[in-house]
């Protein structure tokens, strides 16, 4: 049979319609191939007065926005997050990653996990919290805080906490009331691993003998802050202080009025030195979607999701335009006013002993 020229164009055209309704609803399906994997710790942004609307509103927007598909893989903690992305390097899953922070990037960085990338907005972000995390941008800084140790002033008197040295802090006094987390596995433990070393370096002695001291009169150690944190909150266990963040009582204000919880720093030669976290996101190395990935970065450094980290995440923002709330002027310890220890261990050392100072935390602790 002999079709003719019309009926041949007007098959074409048809053919040509439908491959076109094909393309449009396959690219434009969220669940297809536009989707951005996000691995983080299980905290982030979960700490506000509506944890659901604030992700809501952060990812959500995000897929509005960029027409995706966001999926959020969440971890203990953030080194566990890490440590994921080591384990699957031949085939990535992950396109970003959210908490590497200035102790885990030297592994990440070691482990060459993640993508050099500097978004067109870096220069909203305060350029020491860049030069002090990444001056190559494999990771972007998005918030910074105080390591601190936290207690409960209804069971711990704050005149108990003043003039606090690592040395008593080892003994049974309040070794005992001391929750805090796993160096190996938390980020959070692992900064304070280095502000305890930081501390005997300038100190003396051997930092591993606080270790088993402590452990001796009953210090106890959790895999993770949110496990640390609901030890502490627990008053039946007995433990009113964990190592947390600077900005717990800002915290404590914001949702309760009162000023119960409260930080507290270590004393070295009559001053009071702190420890200074500093959290950042990066792209995957070889990530299934890069583009995707970078426009997120990008994103999240912005005043429009910055604004959310002060009363979600409880730390401080990392972009400069960001305003801050009247809690953390009052209630938050400012790291731009304390003395850090982060000086007496450069990146270079920090880089260079890691998996040294592990291995010998573990042998401390019988673990």
């Amino acid at each position: 049979m002999r079709w003719s020229g019309k009926v041949i164009l007007t098959l074409a055209i048809v053919v040509i319609v439908v491959l076109g309704i094909s393309y449009w609803y396959l690219t434009s399906q969220p669940s297809g191939e536009r989707k951005l994997v996000i691995y983080t710790y299980e905290s982030l942004l979960k700490w506000g007065d509506d944890p659901n609307a604030t992700r809501q509103a952060v990812f959500g927007e995000f897929e509005r926005r960029y027409n995706c598909k966001v999926e959020i893989r969440e971890f203990d903690d953030a080194r566990t997050a890490l440590l994921a992305i080591v384990q699957e390097r031949d085939r990535p899953r992950a396109d970003v990653i959210i908490g590497i922070d200035n102790v885990l990037i030297h592994e990440a960085l070691k482990e060459g996990v993640l993508e050099q990338f500097k978004p067109k907005n870096a220069g909203k972000i305060h350029g020491w919290l860049v030069k002090s995390l990444d001056p190559s941008y494999h990771v972007v800084p998005y918030d910074y805080g105080l390591i601190a140790l936290v207690y409960d002033s209804k069971r711990m008197p704050e005149g108990k906490m003043r003039d606090l040295t690592f040395e008593k802090l080892a003994s049974k006094e309040y070794a005992s009331k001391l929750v805090a987390e796993d160096p190996t596995v938390s980020s959070t433990g692992l900064n304070f691993l280095l502000w305890q070393i930081a501390y005997y370096k300038v100190k003396g002695g051997d930092w591993t003998e606080w270790w088993k001291e402590a452990k001796a009169n009953g210090l106890l150690v959790t895999g993770s802050w949110g496990d640390a944190y609901d030890v502490f909150l627990d008053e039946k266990q007995g433990r009113p202080i964990v190592v947390s963040y600077g900005t717990d009582g800002a915290y404590s204000y914001h949702f309760y009025n009162e000023t119960r919880y409260k930080a507290a720093l270590i004393t070295l030669n009559g001053e009071e030195w702190g420890w200074l976290q500093i959290e950042g996101l990066g792209v995957v190395k070889n990530a299934p979607h890069r583009e995707l990935a970078e426009r997120f970065v990008e994103y999240f450094i912005s005043e429009e999701v910055q604004k959310y980290i002060p009363l979600n995440n409880w730390m401080y923002p990392a972009n400069k335009n960001v305003k801050l709330p009247k809690e953390y002027v009052k209630y938050a310890l400012d790291p731009t006013k304390i003395k850090l220890l982060n000086e007496v261990l450069p990146p270079e050392e920090v880089g260079k002993n890691l998996k040294t100072w592990l291995d010998e935390w573990r042998r401390a602790v019988g673990s």
